[in-house]
């Protein structure tokens, strides 16, 4: 075999096999376009769930701002009672969970009410809202806690996003208060979020 041929034929090889190995170490789906790690108990999970931080629905009015914020905002209070329940290992933890409890169910409350008064129907979940955290049911104590708050510092992230992208097209001061909120509660709760990772 000529030595020019010899070459190009390793070339091809090392190639391939460099492929290979990169395809081994960074295992994305290339249907949706997740990273995936072996996660927490050996499940294979998205490390971070990306949906655009909103799930199918474009916020370009204060109706389908509330169709995402109402399933999102409920997705943190299911994920805050199942910290209560089996993990919330410090007291700064469980007034985290506690809180987003409150304040949320009285803000999806109020975005109901305000549904049906201001639309003449009552709010229907469209089923297009996409769950932004991991499944936390086989976890408990301080691995329910961390990625807990792992999730929590992005689902918090992407209720920012949709406030701020409603904040054009806001017809009703109630609608403005409650963005402000969101921004001003959920922005101090990220950056008490950081803290506890550190310290658990």
């Amino acid at each position: 075999m000529k030595p020019t041929i010899l070459i190009g034929a390793l070339i091809v090889v090392l190639i391939g096999m460099t492929l290979v190995i990169t395809n081994q170490t960074n295992p994305k789906n290339t249907t949706t376009g997740e990273v995936h790690h072996s996660g927490p108990s050996g499940l294979n999970q998205p490390a971070v769930v990306d949906h655009s931080m909103h799930g199918m629905i474009t916020i370009t009015s204060e109706k389908t701002f509330m169709e995402h914020m109402i399933p999102h905002h409920q997705e943190a209070i299911d994920t805050a009672k199942q910290v209560l329940a089996r993990g919330g290992t410090t007291e700064e933890i469980k007034t985290l969970a506690q809180n987003i409890i409150a304040a949320q169910e009285k803000e999806v409350a109020d975005m109901k009410m305000w549904y049906q008064a201001w639309l003449a129907m009552p709010y229907v979940d469209q089923g297009t809202y996409m769950p932004m955290m991991r499944d936390l049911s086989t976890l408990s104590g301080v691995e329910l806690d961390r990625v807990f708050l792992q999730d929590m510092i992005m689902h918090h992230e992407g209720a920012i996003t949709a406030a701020e992208e409603v904040v054009p097209n806001i017809v009703n001061p109630e609608i403005q208060a409650l963005v402000d909120a969101i921004k001003t509660t959920q922005r101090q709760e990220i950056e008490a979020m950081n803290r506890m990772l550190l310290a658990l």
